[in-house]
């Protein structure tokens, strides 16, 4: 888009030396065929325009003002004036887009929901009954905000929370009874590592940076350290399954 707004821009420019005596009442003129050129290329730069800074966009919005300043507008063809106002506004346009560009590619990428939005939805849309599970979707909820927001201490703690607080959905009153009997000693062996990591390494961690007291010195943990987003994933979805939500 930026080498076609350069290029419209030289074209209008290339236009300029084509203006000829229009006699004294008239001033300088472009002839019609050159005006029609200029009413297209116009047209086409605001397109552009719109579509890269938005509809109603200060450049597009001074550029049909450049336009229209002239003799008669459209109608009556461009003055050389408007005709070299419209040059320069398309060019400052282009410095505009360069700069959004830049300004995008600069930005960290949008790191991904630590818990699937979906999960959320489909726990929500459980409703009640012999459960309530609004809380489960706020915890899920705030560990989003948490990860988002690089409050790796907080994902760990809020993690350890859901765990403790998840067991009666399978029929247990601890997750260590969830990660080791669920399902039988040899059935969902996949669902059973993954509770095992959840049990085993989650809460050591979980725990470690919820009672240890100061120290002289401290390591604070980073995000590779609370990634239990898979696993997570996997508690969330066998919970929705058991409970009917993933039913239809």
């Amino acid at each position: 888009m930026v080498d076609e707004l350069i290029g419209i821009a030289d074209e209008m420019e290339d236009l300029l030396p084509l203006f000829v005596g229009g006699g004294s009442m008239s001033g300088l003129i472009l002839p019609t065929s050159h005006s029609a050129t200029f009413k297209a290329l116009a047209i086409e730069t605001k397109s552009i325009l719109d579509q890269e800074l938005g509809h109603a966009n200060d450049y597009s919005l001074n550029l049909l003002h450049a336009v229209n300043a002239g003799a008669g507008g459209f109608s009556g063809g461009p003055s050389y004036a408007s005709v070299e106002e419209a040059s320069k506004i398309v060019r400052a346009a282009v410095r505009a887009i360069e700069r959004k560009r830049r300004t995008q590619a600069a930005a960290p990428p949008l790191a991904k929901s630590y818990v699937d939005p979906t999960r959320i939805v489909a726990l929500l849309a459980i409703g009640k009954g012999p459960l309530d599970f609004a809380r489960l979707g706020e915890l899920c909820r705030e560990i989003n905000v948490a990860a988002s927001n690089r409050c790796h201490l907080s994902t760990a703690m809020l993690l350890r929370t859901i765990i403790n607080h998840v067991p009666p959905v399978f029929g247990f009153s601890t997750f260590a009874e969830v990660a080791n009997s669920y399902g039988g000693a040899k059935a969902q062996k996949s669902f059973k590592a993954s509770m095992q990591r959840l049990e085993g390494s989650l809460r050591n961690i979980a725990d470690m940076h919820l009672h240890s007291p100061i120290r002289p010195q401290e390591d604070v943990p980073t995000a590779v350290q609370v990634d239990f987003a898979a696993d997570l994933d996997v508690l969330l979805g066998e919970i929705i399954r058991v409970s009917g939500a993933g039913n239809g």
